[in-house]
Order: C-alpha cells, then structure tokens, then sequence
C-alpha cells in the first residue's frame, strides 16, 4: 500500500514572532503539495515544545524519519485504509503543544513538489513562497512526514504553524493516548486524495443552521 500523501528547533524567547497557518493556499495551481497562509497568534508566546534528537545521530540514516520520534510519539500502521504508515501519541498532550520543525529538503521546483506529495511551501508576509520543504526522503526527513490528512474535519487533531519561515504543527486539542495524529493538508490536497474538503463542508453545516433558524 501506497502512504498517505504527506515537515529547527526555536527559542522560547523568539516566540513573539511566531505565525499560524490556519488555511493554506494553493501556489502555482498545485494540488500535490501542502501550502500555507500565514495569521498572526498570541497565544503561541508560551509554547511548549518538543526538539528533535540530535541531528549528527541521524545524519545520513535511511531511517531517520522514524527514528526521530520525541516522547510520546510512535509511528504504526495508520488507521486510515490504504494510508499506510501514520503517527500516535503514548502518553497526553494537552492543547497548544508544538511539534517541529517539519525537516526535509528545501528547494523551489513545483513538478517535484507534486510528485513528493510531502512537501510544506513556505510563504513570506506577502503570502509569496520563499521555498518548499520537501520530507519525500526518509534518510534528510523527521517523524513529521508520517502525519496523515484525516478523512473528516472533526478528526484533525493539529495544525500547521509557520515560523521563522519553518513548519511546526500545533496541537488544536487535547490528544490522548492512542489517538492518531492528523493534520489538515489544504482544500487543493485534499480533492486530490478525494476526502472532504473542509472549507467546503464548514460552508454547508453554515447554510443548514441558517436554514434551522
């Protein structure tokens, strides 16, 4: 089975720039990889987050995706038929933890970002990409790339937050023990992998209560 379609550690003190993403645009017409708009948050300027294991133990490793899992982190068959491989949690996060950064190649070539399927675009504060961030390679990725696009909006359990032009995800929930992490990759994605598409089904649920009242 083919996986699911599918992102340098920071400062606490260089929080008060941080940026959310909490849609993503479509660049170049590009369905195949993940783009991002970026909104200022506050509330980001006491996050917690959790660093990679060190590079120089990884460097190199073909491996090196799956073995960078932080605490509380473990990689297994995802839940999603014909997903292949996703992300769980092993213990408690409680709402507003971070993970990152999303690692991987950065180059600016479109085709190759389509073909990846693995690639973040990384925008400036014009909403211009800077460049792409491309996990296609286990041996030059982290455990970031294994995070599934979820079938139905209740089940997005995180979000992506660009900072200092690098990819983080935010948890937007508590997650629990057990439960499979997912990220929303964008609405041009999304029709490309045939799941819902959120902005689509948010307008729709809009329109009925509208009709209800």
């Amino acid at each position: 089975n083919q996986e699911h379609k599918k992102r340098k550690p920071v400062n606490e003190i260089e929080l008060h720039s941080i940026h959310s993403s909490d849609e993503r645009r479509s660049v170049n017409g590009g369905k195949k990889h993940r783009t991002s708009n970026i909104e200022k948050k506050t509330e980001f300027d006491d996050a917690k987050l959790y660093k990679q294991i060190s590079k120089s133990l990884l460097k190199n490793n073909h491996r090196r995706a799956e073995l960078s899992c932080p605490d509380g982190i473990f990689i297994r068959h995802s839940t999603i038929p014909e997903a292949g491989k996703g992300v769980f949690a092993s213990k408690k996060f409680e709402k507003n933890t971070y993970f990152g950064p999303y690692l991987g190649v950065r180059h600016s070539n479109f085709k190759t970002a389509q073909q990846s399927g693995y690639a973040w675009s990384i925008v400036d504060k014009l909403g211009e990409m800077v460049y792409l961030i491309d996990a296609y390679e286990t041996s030059t990725s982290n455990w970031m790339r294994y995070v599934n696009c979820p079938n139905l909006p209740e089940a997005q359990n995180l979000q992506p937050v660009q900072y200092d032009r690098n990819m983080f995800y935010k948890t937007i929930r508590t997650i629990f023990p057990g439960e499979e992490l997912f990220v929303y990759y964008g609405d041009g994605y999304a029709r490309y992998l045939g799941v819902p598409v959120f902005s689509e089904v948010q307008s729709t649920e809009r329109d009925e209560i509208e009709a209800i009242e």
